[in-house]
Parts: structure tokens; sequence; C-alpha cells
């Protein structure tokens, strides 16, 4: 029986639909799994600014090239400059290349933390302590131990007073 706005009042509710983790944007994540968490990258963060592992891989190709190129320097000065201007930009590039293209990955920023009995339906956390993968919480149920459910139906139990990270995923 409708009312005057249209409603039906002795119609079934539809199903709840699972909500999926996004972006501030409305996007899907990369790294989207089909078990529901985010695969992220960006492991290191300095305040709340995270670092791209890119720029990580690029250190320790460089790294890797200053050794190389020290063996190098008194025969062939000229590959070991080589291999220190290289090496870097090449580890950096193919770093991002497979975290963009090949097993994507999105960036997530770390904003704060919080007991496991205050999560709520629609959080995104770190599954497993401050770096990793990100899940969104679908349902809590509260008890001695806090079952979380998140998307995709992977299950967490915490106790009520663990830390947990909320993240925010960029990208």
């Amino acid at each position: 029986m409708p009312t005057e706005d249209d409603v039906d009042l002795f119609s079934k509710a539809a199903p709840a639909a699972e909500t999926e983790p996004s972006l501030a944007d409305g996007r899907t994540p990369r790294g989207l799994t089909p078990g529901g968490w985010v695969r992220t990258t960006g492991w290191l963060q300095v305040g709340d600014h995270p670092v791209s592992s890119a720029l990580v891989a690029a250190v320790v190709g460089l790294l890797g090239a200053l050794v190389v190129a020290a063996a190098l320097v008194g025969t062939q000065p000229v590959a070991a400059g080589v291999l220190v201007l290289t090496v870097p930009v090449v580890c950096g590039a193919a770093w991002w290349l497979f975290i963009s293209r090949l097993k994507p990955a999105s960036p997530a920023r770390n904003i704060g933390t919080t007991p496991a009995g205050e999560l709520m339906p629609g959080d995104d956390v770190r599954l497993y302590g401050s770096i990793g993968p990100v899940g969104h919480v679908a349902a809590v149920t509260l008890g001695e131990v806090v079952e979380v459910t998140f998307r995709g139906g992977t299950h967490q139990s915490w106790p009520r007073d663990e830390t947990v990270h909320l993240v925010r995923l960029l990208g």
C-alpha cells in the first residue's frame, strides 16, 4: 500500500548492500582483492605522510649501485658512474610498475588508532598491526572479544582494548 510519498509500507526491505572500501572521490582503490581486503604500499610513514615504496626501492637500488661502483671505480669509472645514475631509477620504476600494473596496491595513510571495541561498520583498518593490508569493516560483534567481519567475509578477533590502526586509502 503506497503512501502519498510513494513509499510502500508493507514491502520487504531490500537486503543491505555490502559496501566496498572507496577513496574520497568514490573510486575503488587499486589492490582490492576478491577477498575484500586492499593490498597497500608505502610501509614507511613520516609524520602523517606515507613514503612511496617506489622511493624506498630506488634508495635500495642506489645502495647496491654504490657498493658495485666502489668495486668498479678503479678500473671502469664511467661504468661506475652510469650504475650509480641508472640503477636507482630502474629499481624505482620497476617497483612502481609492479605495484601499479602487475600486482596493484593502493597507497594508504594511517590516521590514528582506536580500541577494537570502538570500531564501527565502514571503518578501514589495518588487518595485522600498523602496516600491511587494509580491511573495510562490515560488522562488529561486541563481547569479551570483539569479532569483526570485513567486506568479503574475512573475520578478525581482537580483545576489546586491542589498539587497531585506522587508515585512509589514497589511491
